[in-house]
């Protein structure tokens, strides 16, 4: 198999990855005109006089309506980031880390730790076993733009 080999598998690799990250970025624009985008789900809250008054049963209803918001907002909010991690990773593989715009790598750091902080390790049905003070891959410090995105 020469290099010509290679570099042909290469153009179909780079053609696949455009494809694939062209309909990542349709479907986070389809997501974020829908009615499940973060900012309408938000939008979408009921006030406590809308299920009644004078009951402990409506408040009870309103806490668990509130509850559940709160994790509908966070699940969609969680969602958009991962296709446009998804979208931008792609994109890194295509181009190189190196080569990826600051403000790209920046907005992946931000997408990674919110995804941390949502991150709750009782519910995760497969969690990863990890050693005690292992590293959770922060940031690296001093402006190196090397690490895991």
């Amino acid at each position: 198999m020469g290099a010509g080999d290679d570099a042909g598998r290469l153009r179909v690799e780079q053609g696949s990855l455009e494809s694939f990250k062209g309909r990542v970025d349709a479907l986070l624009t389809f997501l974020q005109d829908s009615g499940a985008s973060p900012h309408r789900i938000a939008d979408n809250h009921l006030v406590p006089a809308q299920l009644g008054v004078g009951f402990a049963e409506a408040d009870s209803l309103y806490s668990a309506y509130n509850e559940v918001h709160a994790q509908l907002k966070a699940l969609s909010q969680l969602l958009s980031d991962q296709i446009e991690a998804l979208g931008t990773a792609v994109h890194a593989a295509k181009v190189g880390y190196a080569n990826v715009d600051a403000e790209l790598r920046d907005r992946m750091w931000a997408i990674q730790s919110r995804t941390r902080e949502l991150y709750e390790p009782s519910r995760d049905p497969n969690p990863k076993p990890t050693a005690p003070g292992s590293p959770t891959s922060p940031r690296p410090q001093g402006g190196s733009n090397e690490g895991q995105i």
